[in-house]
């Protein structure tokens, strides 16, 4: 196995996705370093990431020892400087290119020469964000989903400028972190799992958007039907194991009535004019004054951390026999 020759993160955001991949690699036995940039967004990173921890310990994911020693290998600060002496920085701030390209300058400035700098970016290509930099080689796309110390899979992007040896480092180093990581050798916008996904929502957008079909029963076709078979059974096996040939006949009826737009759809659109911004307007596609998000969020944690024990258990069982 390859040594990733990582013990020392820095994980720079505290907002959705900052607080659980620190939890993530505090667990896996590194000393990890969240920075947040103000007091206050320090205390909140903070509290979201023992929260985290302390969610697997009540579903018995991680033992109260694990707990211990991940809390032990936490720095909580808004001091950038003290993050500095890390083998792997983690980036996970604001959505947006010119933000993430001054940041990552500054990062260069600031950390080690060989310091691997990883952005979590959704959508933006890292070659993009490190098209500044004087060693682009060490920079590269480490895409956790979210919630990130739930969901196993973390999108790992090739830039151009990309070493190979940065690559395979941070993939196996993401694999003693117990995630299914992926990588993308061609660096495209979303990488490989936001354009899988968004692919599928802008067909359920525009099935919504011409009156094919309600927003529930879009959802209940996806929900009851080949989603819940996805985790064993993806669509290139659907494929071999139903048939090419039989995939070539029905995408010849299917494919010329999908939507193929390349901007976003007007029933997005018009909900932003109107200000429907989903659940924190309280209006999108459902009316979440009589739904809650919260509980949503739980039922999804909830099974999510269900997924997780399956997962360990059917590791520990393959490792016995």
């Amino acid at each position: 196995m390859i040594d990733d020759r990582i013990s020392r993160v820095a994980v720079f955001g505290t907002g959705q996705m900052g607080p659980g991949i620190a939890a993530t690699t505090a667990l896996a036995g590194c000393t990890t370093t969240l920075v947040g940039r103000s007091a206050g967004a320090v205390e909140r990173g903070k509290a979201s990431c023992l929260a985290a921890l302390d969610f697997l310990l009540a579903h018995e994911v991680i033992s109260q020892q694990e707990r211990r020693t991940a809390g032990a290998n936490l720095t909580f600060t808004q001091d950038q400087a003290v993050a500095a002496p890390a083998d792997l920085l983690i980036e996970a701030i604001a959505e947006n290119l010119a933000v993430k390209q001054q940041f990552f300058s500054e990062m260069e400035a600031l950390f080690a020469p060989e310091t691997i700098l990883a952005s979590s970016t959704s959508a933006l290509r890292i070659t993009d964000i490190a098209a500044g930099l004087k060693r682009p080689e060490w920079a590269v796309t480490a895409h956790f989903w979210n919630p990130p110390h739930l969901l196993p899979l973390v999108d790992v992007m090739q830039g151009e400028m990309t070493s190979e040896e940065t690559v395979q480092r941070v993939y196996h180093f993401l694999k003693r972190c117990g995630k299914r990581p992926v990588i993308g050798r061609k660096d495209v916008p979303g990488q490989i799992g936001n354009r899988l996904q968004h692919a599928l929502m802008r067909e359920a957008f525009y099935m919504v958007q011409e009156g094919i079909a309600s927003v529930e029963d879009v959802e209940t076709a996806i929900k009851a039907g080949f989603g819940l078979r996805l985790p064993v059974y993806g669509p290139l096996e659907h494929s071999d194991v139903a048939g090419i040939d039989l995939s070539v006949a029905v995408q010849g009826t299917i494919l010329p009535s999908l939507c193929n737009a390349t901007e976003p759809l007007a029933v997005l659109r018009n909900m932003v004019a109107a200000g429907n911004l989903g659940a924190k307007t309280g209006q999108g596609f459902y009316n979440w004054h009589e739904r809650s998000a919260e509980q949503l969020r739980r039922q999804r944690d909830e099974f999510l951390v269900d997924r997780m024990k399956v997962a360990r258990r059917d590791r520990g069982t393959q490792e016995q026999a």
